[in-house]
């Protein structure tokens, strides 16, 4: 295979080679009306599949050989969105065509394809083509594409120039992309650190990617870099950087490298810089850093505080057990639910087995908040908070089968149950706990409760009890031999609105069985037709307001690269669906979600979105994507980023953008709702 670098002569190699690359013909310019009637049957075909699962790629493969730049474009990116291998020649000639926009989205679709056959032709096109940016999207596409061996090429080509910021961006993302496939070699990391963040010449988005980079990859030994991140930390000026580089600078481990991160947490003013320190807090000794994160509970942040108190539960220890109460209720006037659920459950978790008595005082008070409240989404983290203690299974039991069968239990209680019987059956303690005696009937009553949470058909506890059964580490094949009674409850799911439950409980299916039918029911799944009336009663850029709990959000969408999410976005607008929804997931500088009709992320509608990939990326704050379970399983969930998140890219369909609102969007919690939502 060919190098991806310009051997021997460089950058003049890079200029000669215009004599041997695609034609230049007189400059097209990408119009893609919707209006255009043949847009529109491109754009239709990608919207359907067919029982298998299957597009219609062929036809799509015959709009790459037309004359109509729209058509030929609107064919490379649908085919971006299939990834169908059988697509991959004939993208690849497109890599000749003598528009750089096509061949960008030929370069885009082929790495989609994540096919190592596809990395062989955009290697043979690096070497023919002149265009800067087609090279550099060619870089990245062989990231998402290639095997171990253009791994290497990349990791030890030469160095681009500095001017050559696109060349440079696209070997990044390449590396990047690699490493976001689980495929990273020292000179890649060495290079992300030496080429890039060493050099204060480096373009300012090549080195932002190699702080994600360093941020992300697991298992980088950073301590003989601490210095330069250190440097790096204190003289970045923009948080966006700062945010990743902080996390980078923890997996230093070193004492210099936590007193950096100590001050520059103190002094920080975006509270996305401080809530990425407190998660770099895992690296370090819980007594080196519990004094920062206890501090971190009185921050002017909820996000902060709520990160805080998860570090407790996560890597807090057994004296400070107790503290975590306390601090829960001494402060009771500044410390909202959600935290001092998540400092009960840390006490909860981090108390020994010897301290039965305060574990179960804790877990009785725990229930009571639980059965008192009157807010689902403190029911949801109480509960969740039982799961820390091997005992609770049957106080966790009753709040999904109250002994009034009357009483209406809500799919958020229910679920909520589902993780909590989960995360004890994964406790260590458990046998301990249970004793010699207690213990076969403990997990006997456990596993009962797990079987008729799978019997009562709440398709949240459903899927949450489907995914524990097919976690290895769980044990939960032995307790479930036949799986028959997975097989009934899946059965009397609705499809397409039950998807991810079915396909969930399928994987589940087939570890007991040890057999291999597919979890992805096509046939059953119903992607609805792009409504082209509507889209042209609208204009070019629709926008949408949020008026949420803290405020009015307005979101501008994007209806030419993603028709078919928007215009089901904003049927369900203009129909009110969203109205009263709430934002069920809230994660730290991540992403606020919204839109499902159950409350807890399991709930989906009566239809399907086909996945609408484009080469837009999550590079910034208010990034809004639709939420999805897998390739074409987008229905009505979207969420918001709070923070650029471009391993996001590719992977879920980014369909709009936030243009008014960020400050609201960064207030809102667990629980906040879209009061409602307008089409402007």
């Amino acid at each position: 295979m060919m190098k991806l670098y310009m051997p021997l002569l460089g950058l003049m190699l890079l200029v000669l080679a215009s004599c041997g690359g695609p034609e230049e013909l007189p400059k097209e310019e990408l119009n893609l009306s919707l209006e255009d009637a043949v847009l529109q049957q491109i754009f239709d075909i990608r919207a359907k599949r067919n029982a298998e699962g299957k597009a219609n790629t062929e036809a799509l493969i015959t709009y790459l050989a037309v004359d109509n730049l729209d058509h030929r474009y609107a064919a490379a990116m649908a085919l971006a969105s299939v990834q169908d291998s059988a697509a991959i020649d004939h993208l690849a000639d497109a890599l000749g065509d003598p528009t750089e926009e096509l061949r960008m989205a030929a370069a885009f679709a082929l790495g989609q394809t994540e096919n190592a056959k596809a990395a062989d032709y955009l290697a043979e096109a690096f070497q023919q083509d002149s265009s800067r940016a087609v090279l550099a999207s060619i870089l990245e596409a062989v990231g998402r594409s290639g095997d171990a061996k253009d791994l290497k090429d990349l990791c030890t080509s030469r160095p681009y120039a500095l001017q050559d910021s696109l060349l440079l961006n696209g070997l990044a993302l390449g590396l990047y992309r690699f490493a976001l496939r689980g495929m990273v070699q020292p000179e890649g990391s060495s290079r992300m650190i030496n080429d890039y963040l060493a050099n204060s010449l480096m373009p300012k988005k090549a080195r932002f990617i190699a702080a994600n980079y360093l941020a992300r990859v697991a298992g980088l030994d950073l301590s003989r870099y601490e210095n330069l991140l250190i440097n790096n930390v204190q003289e970045e000026k923009d948080p966006n950087m700062r945010m990743f580089l902080v996390l980078a600078l923890a997996k230093a481990k070193t004492p210099a490298a936590f007193s950096a991160l100590k001050t520059t947490f103190e002094e920080e003013e975006d509270y996305r810089v401080r809530a990425n320190i407190l998660r770099g807090l895992q690296y370090f000794p819980y007594d080196s850093s519990r004094n920062l994160a206890y501090g971190a509970l009185r921050d002017t942040s909820r996000q902060v505080q709520l990160l805080a108190a998860q570090f407790f539960r996560q890597y807090g220890s057994e004296g400070d057990a107790f503290n975590y109460i306390k601090w829960a209720d001494e402060r009771s006037d500044s410390i909202d639910w959600a935290i001092r659920a998540e400092l009960y459950g840390a006490s909860l978790a981090k108390l020994p087995a010897y301290r039965r008595p305060s574990k179960q005082f804790i877990s009785n008070k725990l229930a009571q908040m639980a059965k008192a409240s009157q807010n689902p989404y403190e029911q949801q983290l109480l509960l969740q908070a039982l799961g820390r203690y091997a005992l609770n299974h049957r106080l966790l039991g009753q709040m999904a089968f109250p002994a009034d069968s009357l009483q209406e239990v809500s799919p958020i209680v229910k679920s909520a149950v589902a993780e909590g019987l989960v995360s004890i059956c994964g406790l260590p303690d458990f046998d301990l706990v249970h004793g010699v005696v207690g213990k076969e009937r403990a997990r006997s009553e456990l596993h009962q409760l797990l079987r008729k949470l799978v019997q009562d058909g709440d398709p949240g506890a459903l899927a949450v009890v489907a995914t524990a059964i097919s976690t290895p580490s769980l044990k939960l094949k032995e307790a479930f031999p036949d799986a028959s009674f997975l097989k009934t409850a899946q059965s009397q799911l609705q499809l397409p609105r039950d998807l991810e439950t079915h396909m969930l409980l399928q994987r589940a299916i087939n570890y007991i069985e040890g057999s291999n039918s597919p979890e992805r029911p096509y046939a059953k799944q119903k992607f609805p037709e792009i409504d082209w009336a509507l889209i042209k009663a609208l204009p070019e850029k629709p926008k949408v307001e949020l008026t949420t709990s803290r405020g009015k959000i307005v979101i501008e969408t994007y209806l030419k690269e993603c028709p078919a999410t928007v215009i089901q976005f904003i049927q369900l607008v203009k129909a009110g669906y969203y109205d009263g929804k709430a934002f069920h997931r809230v994660v730290p500088n991540f992403v606020a979600q919204t839109g499902c009709p159950r409350g807890d992320g399991w709930g989906s509608l009566n239809f399907n979105i086909v996945s609408e990939f484009s080469q837009r990326s999550y590079s910034q704050a208010g990034a809004v994507g639709m939420a999805s379970a897998g390739k074409d399983t987008e229905s009505a969930q979207f969420f918001i980023t709070h923070s650029p998140a471009i391993h996001l890219d590719g992977k879920y369909t980014l369909f709009g953008q936030v243009i008014e609102g960020l400050e609201q969007l960064h207030q809102l919690e667990l629980g906040d709702q879209i009061i409602r939502a307008k089409l402007l």
